[in-house]
């Protein structure tokens, strides 16, 4: 369990755990991609791995399945966790009450009066575990976070907390801000025939955040592999493509056994978003890597 609020937040992999990265990504994680300044960008996407984003939109701060820890049950963290603030958080999006999507102990470190927004179903949960600003959504209901509008969209995926805990449909979510510029983050999902018109977007999806793998040598269903995520983003038609859920945590022991599915999933997802000449540029992410639009 983690100790004190923030404790073991942006805590540096120790050496004998590097061994366990990428080769890739053990060095060097932080990338930038400035695509407009800064200053004058309506939104503003910051990778923190797994399925955790930081995302900023009209200056608002909204993270996404906060999983902040090295280690979880039998997974350990590959990639180092990124030096990016979060503090100032003005709400977190919960997919699904899977342990890696709803890890109680992040969302403790994050403080229990955070708004937490989560599928309808799961506010007891939250609020059972001392969380005090929970808002649920079904798909196709929003709620404002400032100026920007967070809805709720379909999600393909068994989001019930498992062994224990309350059986709760899985959500994913559309962020649009006062300019119209929306951000899709999916949680965890397979193809649904909605994508191709997601609640919540006016005009088009500035970013789609796409799930393309899991974090383990094979994936159970409900959820998008390489091929479907590039279907979705053909259905989504974003402008800016970010996979994500892939290359972050692993079991134990298994990444010398089953190593492809740690590093390529990112990969294969841009080549067959080339391949199909989607107008989406895709971004694939490290930790702390920063999509600015």
């Amino acid at each position: 369990m983690m100790g004190p609020p923030a404790a073991g937040l942006g805590q540096p992999i120790r050496k004998d755990e590097r061994s366990l990265m990428p080769a890739s990504r053990a060095d060097g994680y932080r990338h930038v991609l400035p695509h407009r300044d800064v200053e004058g960008a309506a939104v503003r996407v910051t990778y923190l791995g797994h399925a955790t984003v930081l995302i900023e939109v009209d200056g608002v701060r909204v993270l996404t399945d906060p999983l902040l820890r090295r280690r979880i049950g039998p997974l350990v963290r590959l990639v180092p966790l990124a030096d990016v603030p979060v503090t100032g958080i003005d709400a977190v999006l919960i997919s699904h009450l899977h342990f890696d999507h709803c890890d109680l102990p992040s969302l403790a470190a994050l403080g229990r009066d955070t708004h937490v927004i989560v599928p309808i179903g799961a506010g007891p949960f939250l609020r059972g575990h001392g969380f005090r600003h929970v808002t649920e959504l079904a798909w196709g209901g929003s709620t404002l976070v400032g100026a920007v509008e967070v809805t709720a969209t379909e999600a393909v995926h068994d989001g019930r907390r498992l062994m224990v805990g309350p059986r709760v449909d899985a959500a994913g979510f559309v962020l649009t801000g006062t300019s119209g510029e929306a951000v899709y983050f999916a949680g965890d999902t397979n193809l649904f025939p909605g994508m191709a018109t997601l609640p919540g977007v006016r005009d088009e999806v500035a970013v789609a955040l796409l799930p393309v793998w899991g974090w383990g040598p094979n994936l159970g269903p409900g959820h998008l592999d390489p091929a479907r995520a590039v279907e979705a983003a053909a259905r989504i038609r974003p402008r800016h493509a970010m996979p994500i859920h892939a290359g972050t945590y692993y079991p134990v022991g298994l990444r010398r056994v089953y190593p492809r599915n740690i590093v390529e999933p990112p990969a294969d997802f841009a080549t067959g978003v080339s391949a199909r000449a989607l107008p989406t540029e895709v971004v694939v992410p490290q930790p702390g890597t920063v999509l600015v639009t």
